[in-house]
């Protein structure tokens, strides 16, 4: 007989007894269900197994149906085959069950899984608020809780203060079989979200004082404003979110729709959507928990200066080389450091950050001394050990990895400095190593780059909480005169972002070749000439540039049937552009990027939701490449052109798209060569 243990009841109260029964009922449990039954009767004092067909169960009685048990249980765990999931499920709900986790439903049921689950779902939702968990799903595991779990726990599955939820059962096994890389409250396999979703598992998070970051496999959001709303609780109280969406190619929506049947949405609108939020996105799996393994410490890097001692002048040599394009900042190490590590270590002719200390000195001398130095000198932020810590060495070399592991612990102990060890390949390290590691609250990293992006994301995570609109930088702007559905000509389209203080090229529309050769006197020679209609995406028989006497732009005018456009040709320059888009899911997105002919080739660069504010504008142009060279004047004409964007979206909810491409950055400025506005029904 399986020893029942008692567990002191979870916080997680926002979904009821969910996911803190004090009383569950297995409904199927069998031999085949073995493993099942075993995880909930360790975690569950009070489980009680259904069964009509069995007398026992691992020493445990057998109960024929819930009628017969001694009292009713919180939840039910229904394990039962696909035809009888209904039947079981209403007839718990007459039972007076509070809630549901239904593991089923799946690949096993076929094309009846798709069916039965709707009808399950409207059973439930008669019945008021019952959450339950599924269908399709592993359930839920919790290392220091209840856990109603599709599987066998492993020893290496530690408490701490990470929660997950995950659409994926095999991500959210993954993450509890990853091995002692960090402590979780709880893991949420949510399967096809039938009636409880992502959004209300986030909402039981950030009201969770057990948890303090959290962990999401998406493969889509069924309920955006909730979800929304799930990212602000957390981001209120101070727990980042690391998310990791799939869903991007055309091949993974295909397997999306077929899945978990819903519609896989605009991936840069989704990464705009969490930046919104101050959410930290990853992009695979290995990512996902490098995050989390430095969001599991009982602290945070409070800043991205980082020093690294290391055993080898070429790996510390890739480590920073990889870490210049995430933002960490390997700052000199000052004249006193330097000199005190020479003078310690004279074979140290030019200590420089980061450090190779290998062959310096014994082992257990160098790099403990070093660690002490740096962690002194009140110039880092974050101390990284650089070593190679895998199992497969020998035991010497995991003797002195241990020793290393040790020292980095007791130089930060008492500090404010963040220590992590990162190890370039990927191997477990021995169990003696991550035990102490994880005793000391030191993350063991692994693949270069992987950790250190994730330490710069965490180092740089601050809660971000989106209000309303910011007041408007602009005066009312009246452009009643200039909308209409449809794509507007290109003259609208600029005259709109003009009133909006977006600063053009000077242009005219003209309506005769007289009056355009004299526009173009007026505007100063070179011009472009181009037709009068929507803006045009590249140079063509619609756009004739570099015309530089008015016999010409007449010439010109005439063969384009008398009427045109006619402006200002800006000298080259840098080319960006800058835009919006309203995704139907996630609402208006502005977008900056690489311009001109480029831009639909390369794509925009960084996105942002709308509505923005100042501080978020600078930040957006921040993540354009090269955005440091940029020039004052053409900075601030950037800054406005943002902002006039993102208020002209507020203001105008109709306005479905703007384009402005290209913008060209001068040192005098940023001008607008061409604009596009899409309108829907005024």
């Amino acid at each position: 007989m399986i020893s029942q243990v008692t567990t002191q009841g979870s916080a997680l109260r926002g979904l009821g007894p969910l996911l803190s029964p004090q009383s569950v009922a297995i409904i199927g449990a069998s031999e085949r269900r073995s493993d099942v039954v075993t995880t909930v009767l360790r975690s569950c004092a009070r489980t009680w197994l259904v069964n009509p067909r069995r007398e026992s169960l691992h020493g445990v009685r057998c109960y024929s149906s819930l009628a017969s048990l001694p009292e009713v249980p919180e939840v039910a765990f229904v394990v039962v085959g696909h035809q009888a999931v209904e039947a079981t499920v209403m007839e718990a709900l007459a039972a007076g069950v509070q809630s549901f986790v239904v593991p089923g439903l799946g690949a096993e049921a076929g094309r009846l899984a798709s069916p039965v689950a709707d009808r399950l779902a409207e059973l439930v939702r008669t019945r008021g608020e019952v959450p339950l968990l599924g269908t399709n799903c592993m359930g839920y595991a919790q290392p220091d809780g209840p856990s109603l779990y599709l599987g066998t726990l492993s020893r290496s599955f530690l408490p701490g203060h990470v929660s997950v939820v995950s659409q994926s059962g095999s991500a959210a096994e993954a993450l509890i079989c990853a091995g002692p890389r960090f402590g979780f409250r709880t893991v949420v396999s949510s399967g096809t979200e039938i009636v409880r979703d992502a959004a209300d598992f986030l909402g039981a998070f950030a009201a969770d004082d057990g948890t303090q970051a959290v962990g999401v496999f998406l493969e889509t959001v069924r309920r955006p404003e909730a979800f929304a709303k799930a990212l602000k609780a957390c981001a209120e109280a101070n727990k980042p979110i690391v998310c990791l969406k799939v869903g991007r190619s055309s091949a993974a929506t295909r397997v999306a729709l077929t899945h978990t049947g819903a519609i896989v949405g605009s991936a840069r609108s989704f990464s705009a959507f969490l930046a919104a939020y101050g959410a930290i996105e990853v992009f695979d799996m290995t990512e996902l928990v490098e995050t989390l393994a430095v969001l599991g410490r009982r602290q945070r890097p409070r800043g991205r200066r980082v020093a690294v001692v290391g055993e080898s002048g070429g790996e510390v040599g890739l480590i920073a080389d990889l870490a210049e394009g995430t933002g960490l900042s390997f700052a000199p190490l000052p004249e006193f450091t330097a000199k005190t590590l020479h003078d310690e270590f004279p074979n140290l002719t030019r200590p420089q950050n980061p450090l190779d200390v290998w062959a310096i000195d014994e082992v257990d001398r160098v790099f403990p001394r070093t660690f002490q130095v740096l962690c002194e000198a009140n110039a880092y932020d974050i101390v990284v050990a650089a070593i190679e810590i895998t199992r497969y060495r020998g035991p010497r070399d995991q003797e002195w990895c241990q020793q290393v592991v040790e020292a980095l612990a007791a130089a930060t102990d008492g500090t404010s400095i963040f220590p992590a060890v990162l190890t370039t390949i990927g191997v477990d390290a021995p169990d003696a190593v991550a035990r102490v590691a994880n005793e000391a609250g030191i993350p063991l990293l692994r693949g270069t780059r992987t950790a250190l992006g994730a330490l710069a994301a965490v180092a740089g995570w601050h809660a971000r909480i989106p209000g309303n609109a910011p007041p408007s930088p602009f005066p009312t702007v009246n452009i009643a005169d200039l909308m209409r559905p449809g794509t507007l000509p290109e003259w609208e389209s600029a005259t709109i972002l003009q009133r909006y203080g977006v600063r053009f090229s000077p242009f005219r529309r003209v309506h005769s070749p007289t009056e355009a050769a004299r526009a173009a006197e007026e505007l100063g020679f070179p011009v472009v000439v181009k037709v009068d209609g929507p803006a045009h995406k590249s140079v063509g028989g619609g756009v004739i540039l570099g015309i530089t006497d008015a016999e010409k732009v007449s010439d010109v005018v005439a063969h384009l049937g008398g009427s045109a456009l006619v402006a200002h040709q800006v000298p080259p320059g840098r080319e960006v552009m800058c835009g919006m888009h309203r995704d139907s899911t996630f609402g208006a997105v502005l977008s900056i990027g690489i311009g001109g002919t480029l831009a639909e080739v390369l794509g925009a660069s960084a996105t942002w939701l709308a509505p923005v504010t100042p501080e978020d504008a600078e930040a957006l142009i921040a993540r354009l490449p090269g955005a440091g060279e940029i020039a004052r004047p053409a900075y601030v004409d950037l800054l406005q052109l943002i902002l006039a964007l993102s208020q002209l979206t507020i203001e105008h909810p109709e306005v479905g798209a703007v384009d402005v491409n290209p913008v060209v950055l001068t040192d005098d400025g940023a001008v607008a060569v061409d604009a596009l506005v899409e309108v829907g029904n005024v």
